[in-house]
């Protein structure tokens, strides 16, 4: 699978917006089936070309993914997916707090699920037609300026969320709490408001979803040293808290997964909406 990265051009979506994110997966010779681990943070799923199914790794129900999809974070490994055929999406990632007040939907609500939604009138064929990567993100980023207007991304516990997934968990909630100046009780409650979860669990799923991330980058490095990279000091606590939402060990959870190529590469700058495909492939999507 190749993914491309791809940044706003507008300065007002930090408070809700991560980026974007355009996927390429070729499964013509044989169905690719990965797996989804736990992720801290929502997304709109644009799928543009293809399609795929959602494999519920407790019941085995095989459920198609919407054309359009809000995905909300997941809270432990639930789900596979499996691509059948060539294989576009165009995804906005979001802001842990953000997706909730965007969409008008309860942030609980969608932990661990998918929504169908929709996008206004003409946006999917402009960006099914677009020419690249950037020029879809362009279109985005009107989008979310419609989504966002007359709303405040300026809420502290929202900020506070933020800094926890850029930190990959490694934030100690009391610091958190103390920099909001709301009382623990009230600083849990709120950052269950406005992500569906609480915040040492989400703490947790952002370290195991980084750890994850690393390994899939860098399929060559060893997990005791992803486990270091992803903040753990100590080993057993990094398998305890790993199989505790994935119900796996770490050695066996990535076994046979398709190889993820990203551009820009691990440690590059990251790029820009209007040179990104450019820079990542010099051609169209």
């Amino acid at each position: 699978m190749k993914i491309i990265l791809v940044d706003s051009q507008d300065p007002a979506h930090a408070p809700w917006l991560m980026g974007y994110l355009g996927a390429e997966l070729d499964a013509r010779e044989r169905p690719v089936r990965r797996v989804i681990p736990v992720r801290p943070n929502c997304f709109v799923q644009i799928i543009l070309d293809g399609e795929h199914q959602i494999i519920d790794i407790e019941s085995g129900e095989r459920v198609p993914a919407p054309r359009v999809g809000l995905f909300g974070p997941l809270s432990h490994y639930r789900y596979d997916m499996e691509v059948t055929g060539p294989f576009r999406t165009f995804s906005a990632r979001f802001q842990p707090a953000a997706a909730g007040r965007l969409f008008g939907v309860d942030p609980g609500a969608i932990v661990d699920r998918v929504m169908a939604i929709g996008l206004p009138p003409g946006l999917y064929e402009a960006l099914h037609d677009a020419p690249d990567w950037g020029a879809m993100a362009e279109l985005a980023d009107d989008w979310i300026a419609s989504l966002s207007a007359g709303k405040s991304g300026e809420d502290p516990v929202a900020h506070a969320a933020r800094l926890l997934r850029e930190a990959q968990g490694q934030i100690g909630i009391n610091e958190l709490c103390e920099a909001t100046g709301l009382s623990m009780r009230h600083f849990q409650r709120r950052f269950r408001q406005l992500t569906g979860q609480n915040p040492k669990h989400y703490a947790r799923i952002c370290r195991v979803a980084h750890a994850v991330h690393l390994k899939e980058l860098q399929p060559e490095v060893s997990w005791t040293t992803v486990a270091q990279e992803a903040g753990y000091s100590d080993q057993s606590h990094f398998i305890r808290d790993f199989k505790g939402l994935t119900g796996i060990l770490p050695r066996d959870f990535l076994r046979f997964q398709t190889p993820i190529e990203r551009y820009p590469r691990w440690g590059e700058p990251r790029i820009g909406a209007v040179s990104a495909l450019r820079s990542a492939s010099g051609r169209a999507p």
